[in-house]
Parts: C-alpha cells; sequence; structure tokens
C-alpha cells in the first residue's frame, strides 16, 4: 500500500505517493513531522520498545487520513544507513481496500525482503529483489545463485555474516557490491536475523535488502574531503535538489547550536534560525541550482559576541559521476578580517596616491616595481621610466661607497634605515631628501620587498652643500663644471699613481653645434643640451665623471680602462647613443660629435699633460673632417722604448714557451686545511728573470696575446691539475681569471666544455673568476655566460669585490657560488675601520644570499682570526703560502698549512 522512511528521531524522511493519496498529504506538509501524530491512537510503548538490533516489528495500527481513521498493519525494519534508521511499510488487512500492492511499496523505496531456509539453501524473496539483483523472476532461487552476483571481493563478509547468523544468532547488517548480468554495478546494504518462530529443524534466516547506490556515491563524493571538511573553520553543507540537508561540518552544526541527527535530512530552511541568513542561502540556493552555476554575496550579520560580522555566502552547484546535477555545496564564512583588510588595503592605496611624499618599491633584488605620482613630481622620472631598473639612477655620487655599505648594513641587520641623502632628479639637479627604507617580509620571514619614502628637505635650498653645489656644478645640465672635472682628474691621476691603474680623459666636442642656435634659437639649443648630457649619461658606469666643460663640449674620465681597445670601443659607443635624432619641441635636430683621448696607462703624469694631450687628438679629429675619434697614449720616450722592446719578447716568449704556471693555495681559515689553488701566469724572461705579472699583462692586450696566452692558461692548468688529482693529491678544486679580452673574444662556454672533457675534469672541479665591472659593462653577455656555465657544473666567483659598485639585483639574477673580498680591504686589517666595515658589510651580504666568501691578502695571523670571527669561512695569501711553481707546492701537498706571519725583510 505505502512506505515511508524515518530518521532515528522517528521523524518522516521520504514518502511514497501511494501512501500520500492513501492519507490526502503533500510531501512538504509531511517532511520533518513525527511519525506518531499519523496514528489515530499512538502506543507510547510502541516506540520505547523499538531497537536498531531488533527484528522487523508488525504491529496494527489506525492511520490517519483526510476523510477518516484507517485500519493497516505496519512493518518497521531498522535501516542503519547514516541518519535513515527506520524504513515502514503499509499494507492493508484482509477485508481493508488496498490502494496498491505491497511490492509498489518496495519497488518505490528500493527495499525487499528476504527468508533463507538454512537446511535447504532455498531462498523466498519479493518481487523488489529480483529488480535489485537485475534478475528475472524464477520459480526457486537457490542462496548460491544470489550469491553469485555479488562482487569476489564482498563476498565472504556476506558469507560470514550468514553463517554467525545461522550458529550463534548474531543480527546481520552488511554493505556490499552487485555486479548485474547487465554489467551495471550497485550497492546494497543487507539486514537480517534468525526467525524467532521457526523450529531447531526448520532455521529460517529473514531480512530486508535496501538499494543504497545514490546514497553511496553521495557518501564518497563527500567522505574524500571529509577529513579537511570536519577541520575548516568554514561553515560546510551539502544539500540536495530538493533543499535537504545531506551532510555538514562540525563548525555548521556549531553555528546552528544543533546536533548532526537533528540537521542531517532536513529541509535547509527549517534549521537555520536566523531569518535573515536562511532567507539569503534559500535564494542562493534556489538560483544556484536553477542556473547551474556559483553564486556568491556578501551579508553583514550579529555575531556571537554581538558585534557586526561580515559573513560570505557561496553556494556551489555539485554534478554527479554521470553529470548530472546532484545538488549544491553550501559555504558560509566569516570574511570580516578580510574586508577589512580590504577597506584598509583600498584607503592606502588611496593615501599612497595622494600623498606629497615620494614612494618606492622594489622587489627583493632591488628592482623597481612601483613608484607614486610624488616619487614622479619629485624626480622628474615618470613611472615607466623606472620600472624594472635599479634606484641607483638617482645616485648623485657626493656620498662615498662606505656610507651606503653602512646603509646597506644597517638595513639587513635592523630591517630599515632613516636617514638624508643627497640625490640627482633626471635633469641632473642634485637635492637633499630625507629617506626612510624599511624591509618588509611575509609572516615567515620571507622578503617580499624593499619600500623607501622620501621628502625634500627643506634646507635643500639654503645649505653650505647648496653653495657647493652651485659652485661646482653646471647650471644648465646639472652636471659637474670645469672647476669640480679637473678636481676629479687630478684626484684620478693621484689614484692612478697609488694604485697603477690605467686612465683614460675624453673631450667631447659636438659638431658645428652654433649653427642649432642660429637656426632654431638659444632656448632649443640649451634644451638639446641637457638631452645629449642626460644620453650620455646613460652610455657610462655610475663611477665615471661626465661633465660639461664648455658651451658644447664634454668632457669624461675613465678609470680602470683595461687598455686603448676599450677606450676606443668607449668612443664608438658614445658616437651611436648621439646619433639617433633629437626631438625637442617639434623640432628634429642630428648631432655628430668629435672624441679626442688621452689614454695614460702606467705613467701617472700630471693634468695639464693629459688634458694637452686629449687636444691634441681632438683637434686631429676635427682637421680630418669631425665625426670621428682619435686615442693618444702617454708615454715617455724611454718608456715608450721598453714597452715596445717588452712587447717583441713576449711575442717570442709565447712561441718560445717561457711562459709557466705558479699556484696559490686557498684554505680552510679555520682548520687550515686546503679547499683549492689558484692558478697564475708568469713570464720566465731569459734575460729579465721572472716579470711581474703587473707589467706584462696590460702589454698582452695591446700586443693581441692575451686570449692566446689565457687559451694556453686554461689547458696548461687543467693538465697539471689533472696529474695532480690522479695521484690522489689534494688539491681541492682550480680556479682562474677570467679578463675581459677572453670575454669578447672568445665562445668561452664553448672553450671550457672542450677543455674540461679534453683533461677529464668534471665541471665542478673548476672555478672562473670574474670582476664586478665585467658585469656592469657586458650584463647581457654575462648573463648568457653564466646560465651556460652553471649548466656545465662551474663554480663561479666574483672577485675584487668591494672595488666597484654591486647591486644585490646581480647576486639574485646570476648563480654566483662565491665574492672574492678585494685585497686592499684586507690587508691593513685590523686597524684600518673603514675597511673593516666594508668587510663586514660584505659578509652580511653574502650570508644574506647564501653565498660562499673568500678573502684575498692575508698576511697575518691577527687577520686570521678576525675573519674567523666575522664569519669569512675562506682565505687566500701569503700567511699560508705565496704563489709557488708546481714542484715547490708538492712539497706542501698534503701537509696541514700552519698559519705563520709573514718573515721581515732582513730576518
Amino acid at each position: 500500500m505505502g512506505a515511508l522512511l524515518l530518521d532515528q528521531g522517528l521523524r518522516i524522511i521520504e514518502v511514497n505517493r501511494p501512501l500520500l493519496d492513501l492519507l490526502g498529504h503533500d510531501d512538504q506538509a509531511l517532511s520533518g513531522t513525527a511519525f506518531k501524530t499519523l496514528l489515530a491512537d499512538p502506543d507510547p510503548q510502541l516506540f520505547t520498545e523499538l531497537s536498531p538490533d531488533a527484528p522487523p516489528r508488525h504491529i496494527q495500527a489506525s492511520l490517519l487520513t483526510s476523510v477518516g481513521a484507517l485500519e493497516a498493519q505496519l512493518t518497521l525494519s531498522p535501516c542503519q544507513d547514516q541518519g535513515v534508521r527506520w524504513l515502514v511499510m503499509i499494507t492493508a488487512p484482509r477485508g481493508g481496500q488496498p490502494a496498491h500492492p505491497t511490492e509498489e511499496a518496495q519497488a518505490f523505496a528500493r527495499v525487499a525482503n528476504w527468508q533463507l531456509e538454512v537446511a535447504t539453501g532455498q531462498v523466498r524473496v519479493t518481487r523488489t529483489w529480483y529488480d535489485i539483483w537485475g534478475l528475472p523472476p524464477t520459480e526457486m532461487l537457490m542462496l548460491e545463485d544470489a550469491l553469485g552476483l555479488i562482487h569476489p571481493d564482498d563476498r565472504p563478509r556476506v558469507e560470514q555474516a550468514l553463517e554467525q547468523a545461522g550458529e550463534s544468532h548474531a543480527p546481520i547488517q552488511v554493505r556490499f557490491r552487485l555486479q548485474r548480468p547487465d554489467g551495471s554495478e550497485c550497492w546494497v546494504e543487507g539486514t537480517g536475523h534468525i526467525d524467532p518462530r521457526a523450529t531447531e529443524s526448520d532455521t529460517r534466516i529473514c531480512g530486508v535488502v535496501m538499494d543504497i547506490t545514490e546514497r553511496y556515491r553521495a557518501e564518497q563524493a563527500l567522505s574524500h574531503y571529509s577529513e579537511i571538511l570536519a577541520a575548516s573553520s568554514e561553515r560546510l553543507a551539502f544539500v540536495d535538489p530538493e533543499h535537504h540537508i545531506r551532510a555538514v561540518n562540525r563548525a555548521f552544526l556549531n553555528a546552528l547550536d544543533r546536533d548532526y541527527g537533528a540537521v542531517i535530512d532536513q529541509p535547509l530552511g527549517r534549521v537555520i534560525s536566523d531569518q535573515t541568513l536562511g532567507a539569503a542561502l534559500q535564494q542562493a540556493l534556489e538560483r544556484c541550482l536553477a542556473q547551474a552555476k556559483e553564486h556568491a554575496e556578501d551579508l553583514r550579520r550579529p555575531g556571537p559576541d554581538g558585534e557586526p560580522r561580515d559573513l560570505e555566502i557561496r553556494v556551489s552547484p555539485h554534478r554527479g559521476e554521470d553529470d548530472q546535477l546532484a545538488g549544491a555545496v553550501i559555504n558560509v564564512r566569516d570574511v570580516t578580517l578580510v574586508r577589512e583588510a580590504e577597506r584598509r588595503l583600498l584607503q592606502s592605496a588611496a593615501v599612497y596616491a595622494a600623498t606629497s611624499e615620494g614612494v618606492l618599491i622594489t622587489d627583493p633584488e632591488g628592482d623597481i616595481v612601483a613608484v607614486n605620482a610624488a616619487f614622479s613630481r619629485i624626480t622628474g622620472y615618470t613611472e615607466a621610466e623606472v620600472l624594472g631598473r635599479n634606484p641607483s639612477l638617482l645616485n648623485s655620487h657626493w656620498h662615498p661607497r662606505s656610507f651606503f655599505v653602512g646603509m646597506w648594513r644597517h638595513l639587513l641587520k635592523h630591517g630599515s634605515w632613516i636617514g638624508e641623502v643627497w640625490n640627482r632628479r633626471k635633469d641632473g639637479e642634485i637635492y637633499l631628501q630625507r629617506l626612510a627604507i624599511h624591509r618588509i617580509v611575509d609572516a615567515r620571514g620571507n622578503l617580499l620587498n624593499y619600500v623607501g619614502v622620501f621628502a625634500e628637505h627643506s634646507a635643500t635650498l639654503n645649505t653650505p652643500r647648496r653653495a657647493e653645489y652651485l659652485a661646482h656644478y653646471d647650471q644648465l645640465t646639472k652636471l659637474p663644471n670645469r672647476l669640480l672635472f679637473n678636481s676629479r682628474l687630478e684626484h684620478a691621476i693621484e689614484l692612478r699613481q697609488r694604485k697603477q691603474i690605467p686612465l683614460a680623459l675624453f673631450l667631447v666636442d659636438l659638431d658645428r653645434f652654433a649653427n642649432i642656435n642660429t637656426h632654431l634659437g638659444p632656448q632649443i639649443g640649451d634644451e638639446l643640451l641637457r638631452s645629449v648630457a642626460l644620453r650620455l649619461r646613460s652610455e657610462i658606469r655610475p663611477a665615471d665623471t661626465l661633465a660639461r666643460l664648455s658651451a658644447n663640449q664634454f668632457g669624461l674620465i675613465f678609470e680602470e680602462i683595461p687598455g686603448i681597445r676599450e677606450a676606443e670601443s668607449i668612443a664608438q659607443r658614445l658616437q651611436n647613443c648621439l646619433a639617433a635624432p633629437f626631438h625637442i619641441r617639434e623640432h628634429e635636430a642630428f648631432v655628430t660629435a668629435s672624441i679626442g683621448i688621452a689614454f695614460d696607462p702606467s705613467t701617472g703624469r700630471d693634468r695639464d699633460l693629459l688634458l694637452a694631450k686629449a687636444e691634441s687628438a681632438l683637434r686631429a679629429v676635427k682637421q680630418g673632417g669631425r665625426n670621428a675619434y682619435r686615442c693618444l697614449a702617454i708615454h715617455t720616450d724611454a718608456a715608450a722604448e721598453e714597452r715596445q722592446r717588452l712587447i717583441g719578447q713576449l711575442r717570442e716568449g709565447l712561441e718560445r714557451g717561457d711562459f709557466q704556471l705558479h699556484y696559490q693555495p686557498r684554505v680552510d681559515v679555520e682548520s687550515g686545511r686546503w679547499c683549492g689553488i689558484e692558478a697564475m701566469a708568469r713570464w720566465n724572461q731569459p734575460q729579465l728573470g721572472l716579470v711581474a705579472p703587473e707589467r706584462f699583462l696590460p702589454l698582452t692586450d695591446d700586443g693581441g696575446f692575451l686570449v692566446e696566452l689565457g687559451h694556453w692558461t686554461l689547458n696548461r692548468a687543467c693538465e697539471q691539475f689533472q696529474r695532480w688529482r690522479s695521484r690522489g693529491l689534494p688539491v681541492g678544486r682550480l680556479a682562474l681569471n677570467v679578463s675581459e679580452p677572453l670575454l669578447l673574444r672568445l665562445d668561452l662556454a664553448s672553450t671550457i666544455a672542450r677543455a674540461l672533457d679534453t683533461h677529464g675534469l668534471a665541471g665542478d672541479q673548476l672555478e672562473l673568476e670574474f670582476t664586478e665591472g665585467l658585469l656592469l659593462k657586458h650584463s647581457d653577455q654575462i648573463v648568457e655566460l653564466f646560465a651556460a656555465l652553471h649548466q656545465l657544473g662551474v663554480h663561479l666567483t666574483l672577485r675584487d669585490v668591494g672595488a666597484g659598485w654591486l647591486a644585490p639585483s646581480l647576486l639574485r639574477r646570476l648563480p654566483v657560488g662565491t665574492l672574492r673580498i678585494h685585497r686592499g680591504f684586507i690587508e691593513n686589517l685590523p686597524e684600518a675601520q673603514e675597511d673593516l666595515d666594508v668587510v663586514h658589510a660584505i659578509v652580511a651580504l653574502a650570508q644574506s644570499f647564501e653565498i660562499g666568501l673568500l678573502a684575498d691578502g692575508v698576511r697575518t695571523e691577527g687577520q686570521r682570526e678576525l675573519l674567523l670571527t666575522i664569519g669569512c669561512p675562506h682565505a687566500q695569501g701569503e700567511l699560508y703560502a705565496p704563489p709557488l711553481p708546481p714542484e715547490q707546492l708538492e712539497h706542501r701537498i698534503g701537509q696541514k698549512p700552519e698559519p705563520r706571519p709573514p718573515k721581515l725583510r732582513g730576518s
């Protein structure tokens, strides 16, 4: 006649159509109501005696229908399946007026009765059993036929349950899979017990089976995420297309202050006590199911403490394995903190855009990622002009290197730095700013950004430094004037004489510039001069000097120029940068330049001689037709004669084999063990003896021999290194220096690969050293080369660190393994405090990037102890051993070098 399902509280979950028609009610009216309300005279004892472990119970009762009471027989069977606990089948007794047969009720619920005669193995079942099993009805059904369609993995559990029921009268409750004859698979839950009316000779087991395929799939869809759902602080629920709740997590129950049984299988609107929230959920759910797409909205409701909270309601459609809409997932989360953060972010963005202070944000590598409008107003640079560039483009070069070393050291140690800085605007003007820099890290301490906030100092326009600026800088181009240029030139000459580094002086004349003033006017001419100054500045290093000496003449000072060829290469770059047209106030102007160069490789002459040479070279260019360059080197007659003689001897020495390699060990500072050796070329000239590299290396570049010498050094060093390793000598890693000509004139990566292959060395047994200057001058080429060498496994080192300009962004982009501290900062330790500050900064920088460190030029035990204290693990210098020929070095290999101070002269 009919059937219905009850939850564990005996509330109605589902009713079939025949029963609804009989009672005269609709589904919505009955869903969730107590079962006893359908009985005309409910017996309280009926419900207290029900037990999930008891067999099905048959009772007579009067049902309340729309036309009066109806006597019927009720069969209550336990079906433990999450919230569903009882199946009630209702049939009319004899003499009643049945509306539908019992089989129709069972077919609706996908439930069937069965009875097993243990002695014969015959099974008696209702018709729905055959529908579940996928078999046609038969006259006689045997147990082996019924068990035959059970999945092989599940059959032993079913057989064991039947056996225990027959032997010990244990109740049956088991889930299993059926493999139907048509190939489909379904899940079934079976319950059963010994029939108490049977005799010992006629033992019968009876029970119920239920098709739970759809419910099982829903369970599986949620069980994969059950642990996540249970632990989540967000309120999560799964509802079916009829809006009944099928699964919830703990947070959802806590928000409702209800237990699991009071919520499962209930309509969503019935369990939400907050009417506003309930209405919003119902509306979102209806839209989601109707449109089959996610719906989300925010709702502001009082929290447990009475304070308003922001809730995000998100309802997402859920599809089953057949891609049909199976329900929806409801997610209610407290987004109060998120929305508050979003509001503050919008407020901060408004302040960021409107503040009068300049704001600059860089990534961890030091490249600019954002600036505000005030930055552009103060500096003159637009955001597009600075994105991806380093903040050093604002450097005025008024501060010594130690100033920036101290700044970075303080910033890395404390996370912030505040002070005053002299910076340069786009037009070249120097101004004072109050600057605060902060490191921004995430919750785990990972560096995200650097943020700089600055304002133009009110004292910029009225300070002694301002007076100094006016006296030393050209007001039109904001470049140094002749007075400051001469001062810097004298300083460069002094440095040249002390450190024996080459120096080049450039004079750049704009050809026929007077014609521009005549035809376009002086205002256009002035703007053109400013544009020329900006182009020239963009082509040189930050440490190089560019000055305006006269109306249309500029002067440049380049220190540490390897040779005349490099000076000529710079001149070509300067002419190329001026070749593109200048667009000034709707005018297009073209400019050419004549360049005179004085190159001082070694003599250290005075300022007047350098200027005279450069002017002489400039006159020669103009006499030759302009728009060209000429370079004159300064040599005394004796120096020139010696130079030519040495060049000739070098050529012969290369052919005769006068060059040899010396090796200097590198040592672990703490243990004294050798960790590597550096190979250095020496020229053993028959008449002059062993010539120092400071005398012949510059000549090899002028004479065109440095590439050949570098190729010879690489192969000879690899050959010797492999001999030592084959003998088992602990030589560590082989280090070689790479000069600029080798970088420019050789396919270095291929050359290294061939050498390693020829001599049977692994890439990680070789270390190549490059100066900081090469990284700045040939950055694009260096990036490709370093990537190729890194792929070979070659260890890469930056040498002479501290003497030049090194940006942290370089260390981020390049696979650098070691920083080699310039020996000039080590030799005077520990007395030289400024040098010690630089060493501290380099150590901090290396440690922050997890890069190795090597100190060059260690001479005393005190220096070794100091390096060990501040965290520099490796060293090289006379304290351990000077550069030695192979046979002398072999005597020391295998012995632990004992640190000792160098011998005093005369001792």
